[in-house]
């Protein structure tokens, strides 16, 4: 395992990415105390495996029915889904009941 200060780090972080990138782990200093260990992340799950996981951990419920092709999700509501007139309204009511 590599060690690094965090000024030494902040200067070499290319070469010590290429270090983690090969396998090794470097462990992170400051003031002499070690506070961050940078690791390989490892493999990357494409979006497919990654929900085949949590399914089979019971963390997601498969839906129970596909949904069509040609189905959409409807547009939220624009800038002002409340009108101007409600939204004088609701102030008038919190200035009485003060």
């Amino acid at each position: 395992m590599r060690t690094a200060k965090i000024s030494e780090l902040k200067a070499k972080l290319s070469a010590h990415i290429e270090f983690v990138k090969n396998g090794e782990e470097v462990l992170i200093f400051d003031r002499n105390t070690p506070v961050a260990r940078l690791v390989s992340v490892g493999p990357v799950e494409d979006e497919d495996t990654q929900m085949h996981r949590l399914i089979a951990k019971g963390i997601v419920s498969p839906p129970k029915m596909p949904r069509p092709e040609k189905f959409k999700l409807p547009e939220p509501p624009g800038v002002r889904c409340i009108s101007q007139e409600v939204m004088n309204q609701v102030w008038r009511e919190e200035r009485d009941s003060r």
